[in-house]
């Protein structure tokens, strides 16, 4: 186990806003083009084509958001001492540190490493606990609200392109906020892995509701669940961030371990 980075602040905190300009260097520019505006079989010549129109396409767009702002980006984050138990996360009160305020279950692979996120903490039994990050971004939902009035109105088109803005600012403000935590706890620049809910080693989306006791989500960003736990706005997006070094991403159900 490494040493445990030095977190300045326990708990959570709220960013209330954040400028559409500070978001840009993490806005990726490929994945908004291919992904989430559907250019991903185009090659050579016609990609190239491809990209100097939606290049021009996003200037555009961008321009209007600074006088139609319906991106409103904001986030809340921060760090707890941690330590597992079993195949669990424990999360301690930042004012009590003996108090669990939350407790995440999580899957083990069956095969293979029998990985379980629960191993890059260290364990409850040893009285030394680690530092775990929590953050929760949304773009606000008038993103939402301007996809379905132009889907409403059968402008499919834009709606598409609106849609896939919003989405891939939410990555953005997500990469954001994460650069944020790493220069706060003084991390390397590669280090912690965030991982989401709704992927293999953190699978249960019911625990959206636990880290909404610890990120007043709802009072402080806007935001709420369905009953399916799904987060509102769409375009939003949660995760713990792990920062032991050998932290990685891998499957459960599988003898491969990586994404």
């Amino acid at each position: 186990m490494s040493a445990n980075p030095y977190s300045p602040t326990l708990g959570a905190q709220i960013i209330p806003s954040i400028a559409l300009d500070d978001l840009l260097p993490y806005l990726n520019h490929k994945a908004l083009f291919r992904i989430s505006w559907g250019a991903t079989k185009a090659s050579g010549a016609r990609w190239e084509e491809i990209q100097r129109s939606y290049e021009k396409r996003l200037e555009e767009m961008l321009q209007k958001l600074r006088s139609d702002a319906w991106l409103q980006p904001r986030a809340g984050y921060g760090h707890w001492y941690a330590a597992s138990e079993g195949n669990s996360l424990l999360v301690f009160q930042p004012e009590h540190p003996g108090e669990i305020a939350a407790r995440f279950d999580l899957p083990r692979q069956m095969q293979g490493e029998k990985l379980c996120l629960a191993d890059y903490l260290p364990s409850h039994s040893s009285g030394n606990p680690a530092l775990l990050s929590f953050q929760i971004v949304t773009v606000g939902k008038q993103a939402s609200e301007r996809t379905n009035a132009l889907f409403t109105k059968g402008d499919y088109a834009e709606g598409y392109f609106v849609h896939g803005l919003a989405v891939q600012f939410a990555e953005a403000t997500a990469d954001f906020v994460h650069q944020r935590i790493r220069g706060e706890l003084g991390l390397k620049k590669n280090q912690g892995r965030r991982y989401s809910w709704g992927y293999e080693p953190i699978p249960h989306l019911a625990q959206h509701a636990t880290l909404f006791e610890l990120i007043p989500a709802r009072e402080e960003l806007g935001m709420d669940l369905t009953s399916a736990y799904q987060l509102i706005p769409e375009q939003s997006t949660a995760a713990i961030v792990i920062h032991h070094e050998d932290a990685r991403y891998f499957r459960i159900d599988e003898k491969r371990t990586d994404q």
